[in-house]
């Protein structure tokens, strides 16, 4: 694929799927920092929910965010405040975020404006359950455990000449147990690198390695995933190298990584083990793993002078390709969620979804 192609399918994946992009070395390695006092202050409480019992597609839509059935119906939705930060400075330098939604494995949760976290509570309400640091040049991006017990939030701080980051976990609901488990600072633009809580492993955090702050559209996806203890930040795994593109959307059987170069893509477990090869087309840009790893989607077709966008969907006995969609993440392995449609396997069947947005996840959520 040519290099325009190839900037031009980042930027139509970051509207596609939320992504962002990351340079290709990361100065993020086994991590610690001293404790802080805690920024975070415990909300009142939270009304009890009947457990979500899944699986859901997960889709933020002008403010909406849906809880996508597989058949492309609404299940739940909430509305979602912006954050008071939407660029890194005043020259409205371009700022690359995660969607504010995390799902545990039977809950949805979503930072409304500023400093809030809400729970979804079916079928169009919400519950405030904690508070995240967050101002006029502060903002959070967090993830909830899949026992809803913990969450580690990520927290930017735009004020000075540099951005200032630090990681912390806590319990979910109260505060307690607060632990500063990193701090750095990085540059705004080219270079700079930032880490996204994208979900949990056996008790470890998963997180993207992403550029923090540039107008650059090289990549639009991490450049790593990182697992680290969640007590320490100290790293066990590295995902990802040089030359391939790796998945946004993590899932249980892990990440799949693209090499346009070798016309392969690997899948990775979360212990750095690749699992499974395929031999990929010259216009396979991204790829998904399905959550037990028994399919894989390309988004194929992306590019100046390539054919339009379509999914190409490879299970372990059949495969389909739709065309006139971008795929984000599989729901289940029947089920690929797009922007604005879920896309049934292998019936090749995509069903809209009555508002399209940005793709935000899925649920259960739990890796």
């Amino acid at each position: 694929m040519r290099r325009g192609a190839l900037l031009l399918a980042s930027a139509v994946l970051l509207l596609a799927c939320g992504g962002g992009s990351a340079p290709a070395t990361s100065h993020f390695a086994s991590p610690s920092a001293s404790p802080k006092p805690s920024a975070s202050a415990a909300a009142t409480a939270t009304p009890s929910a009947a457990p979500l019992s899944g699986p859901y597609g997960l889709v933020l839509s002008a403010g909406t965010l849906q809880v996508v059935n597989l058949d492309a119906s609404v299940a739940a939705s909430a509305s979602v405040a912006a954050p008071t930060v939407q660029f890194c400075s005043p020259a409205h330098d371009g700022v690359v975020m995660p969607p504010p939604v995390s799902a545990s494995n039977d809950q949805v949760y979503f930072r409304d404006g500023d400093t809030k976290i809400r729970m979804v509570i079916p079928p169009g309400s919400a519950a405030d359950v904690t508070t995240v640091p967050g101002g006029s040049n502060i903002i959070s991006f967090f993830s909830v455990s899949p026992d809803n017990q913990r969450i580690a939030v990520m927290v930017e701080d735009l004020s000075g000449a540099a951005i200032s980051l630090r990681l912390y976990v806590e319990d979910l609901r109260g505060g307690g147990h607060h632990t500063e488990i990193f701090a750095t600072t990085t540059s705004k633009g080219k270079g700079g690198a930032t880490l996204f809580p994208m979900g949990w492993h056996e008790g470890m955090i998963v997180l993207a390695v992403m550029v923090a702050c540039t107008f650059e559209p090289a990549g639009l996806t991490p450049s790593e995933f990182h697992v680290v203890d969640a007590a320490t930040a100290v790293r066990k795994v590295a995902i990802g190298s040089a030359g391939c593109v790796l998945s946004y959307w993590p899932q249980p059987a892990g990440v799949v990584c693209v090499d346009h170069s070798k016309l392969t893509a690997n899948a990775y477990d979360w212990g750095g083990k690749v699992t499974r090869t395929w031999t990929t087309q010259a216009d396979d840009y991204q790829a998904g793993l399905s959550p037990t790893g028994g399919g894989i989607f390309f988004t194929t077709g992306m590019g100046i002078g390539a054919p339009p966008p379509a999914v190409r969907i490879l299970g372990r006995t059949a495969s389909v390709n739709v065309a006139g969609h971008t795929a984000c993440l599989w729901i289940d392995d029947g089920s690929v969620l797009a922007p604005d449609s879920v896309i049934a396997f292998p019936a090749g069947a995509a069903l809209p979804i009555p508002a399209s947005g940005v793709c935000a996840g899925r649920l259960p959520g739990g890796l």
